[in-house]
């Protein structure tokens, strides 16, 4: 494996859309192969964008909203309306859905760990 470039700009990232989600592009700032124990996204949601209602059977999932508003359901809570500055945790096997509410794209940062493995979405 080549040794990964220390600086490069976010569009130079390649850019993917996750399964189940709609209107989501995400790049990988850290890739499970780096070896640092997790994997970090950078996304970038449309407005009226989702994740479908899904879980991670093993992996924590932190996200950070950075711009944009949405409203999420997170287990058997009651949805709420989240927007920049909310940290979200969600232990692996919670279902979690979010939807961006707002007129302009949400952006987020979100980390895994351990890093998203192959079956890393579970529709719920």
């Amino acid at each position: 494996m080549s040794t990964p470039q220390m600086v490069v700009s976010l569009d130079d990232l390649d850019v993917y859309s996750p399964p189940l989600h709609s209107g989501t592009q995400n790049r990988r700032l850290v890739e499970a192969g780096l070896g640092a124990g997790v994997e970090v996204i950078h996304g970038t949601i449309a407005p009226g964008g989702m994740g479908d209602r899904h879980k991670h059977a093993t992996e924590w999932q932190i996200i950070l909203l950075l711009e944009g508003e949405g409203r999420l359901e997170l287990g058997d809570e009651p949805p709420r309306t989240i927007s920049a500055g909310a940290v979200v945790r969600i232990p692996p096997g919670v279902a979690h859905l979010f939807v961006v509410t707002g007129e302009t794209p949400a952006k987020v940062v979100v980390i895994y760990s351990p890093p998203l493995g192959k079956d890393g979405f579970i529709p719920a």
